[in-house]
């Protein structure tokens, strides 16, 4: 069982990183100025960071395809979504809600709601990396991939209703 959950998980974040890689690469100008837009570096160093952080995506995506290297992209990933959860709450912290999250998919303003996501997956990635096991069979990985891409469907749903949510105004009240 225990195969079964971190194997679905491990599969997970590679369609979640894969999913906000091909994003960030589509329109690497746009990922530049969401990185900009955080004000957390001075401009010199926004195309540099820019260009290491979709480097660090593409060792998760790489680092999950195979058995050898999934622990270590586990960690990878829980670093980087901690990385970004950080900037995203230094922001929040300053006021700045009209930024951009820049995660990749759907657009999302900063909110509370966004730095809670990234600590779940943070601790979806080390759950994974805890009782890291390889996959014994193909009925094994015949249940793990339905089974991950469900578990991205929902995340993708979520994160639509999130979105949704933080666009459209709270009805007024009648007097």
């Amino acid at each position: 069982m225990a195969a079964l959950l971190t194997n679905t998980l491990s599969l997970f974040m590679l369609f979640i990183f894969l999913r906000a890689l091909l994003h960030k690469v589509s329109d690497f100008t746009e990922f530049q100025g969401f990185v900009a837009d955080y004000r957390l570096l001075p401009h010199t160093l926004v195309t540099p960071a820019s260009v290491l952080l979709l480097v660090l995506e593409a060792l998760i995506v790489i680092g999950l395809l195979f058995n050898p290297s999934r622990a270590f992209a586990l960690y990878l990933a829980a670093a980087l979504l901690s990385l970004y959860a950080a900037a995203m709450g230094v922001n929040l912290l300053r006021g700045r809600t009209r930024v951009e999250c820049g995660c990749g998919g759907i657009p999302q303003p900063l909110h509370h709601s966004l730095v809670l996501r990234n600590a779940i997956l943070v601790i979806a990635a080390l759950t994974a990396v805890a009782w890291l096991q390889p996959l014994s069979g193909l009925d094994q990985a015949a249940v793990v991939f339905p089974a991950a891409l469900v578990t991205l469907l929902l995340f993708v749903l979520l994160e639509q209703i999130n979105s949704n949510r933080l666009r459209i105004p709270p009805p007024s009240r009648l007097s």
